[in-house]
């Protein structure tokens, strides 16, 4: 697990450091997606790190927990279709208990 920022607030990490240098350049993101939605990434990993939980992200975040084979993943949405896919990288009993988090991918489901 490779943090991209450790502080008091929300713990975020990334599978690995290739991850971590892929999603904190703005250049690899656009170059991967495009400029908006690179730019929304930024902004919804910034956002996390502002959080002491995802109820405290913005409500068109649409913070939500996956279910069936996807269980245990959580998305934010992005821009429509893509979501930011997140794992929980603690022990919780409901949202508000979600302090850290690993990014997994970004994710059209209409793919």
């Amino acid at each position: 697990m490779h943090n991209i920022q450790i502080n008091d607030i929300m713990v975020v990490s990334f599978k690995n450091d290739r991850d971590r240098v892929f999603y904190e350049s703005e250049k690899s993101l656009t170059s991967a997606y495009n400029v908006r939605i690179a730019r929304k990434i930024l902004q919804r990993i910034n956002e996390l790190l502002a959080s002491d939980n995802p109820q405290q992200l913005p409500r068109n975040a649409r913070f939500h927990e996956h279910k069936g084979k996807r269980k245990g993943l959580f998305s934010i949405d992005l821009v429509h279709p893509y979501r930011l896919i997140v794992r929980p990288t603690c022990s919780y009993a409901n949202y508000i208990e979600i302090v850290s988090v690993e990014i997994d991918e970004v994710f059209n489901p209409h793919k």
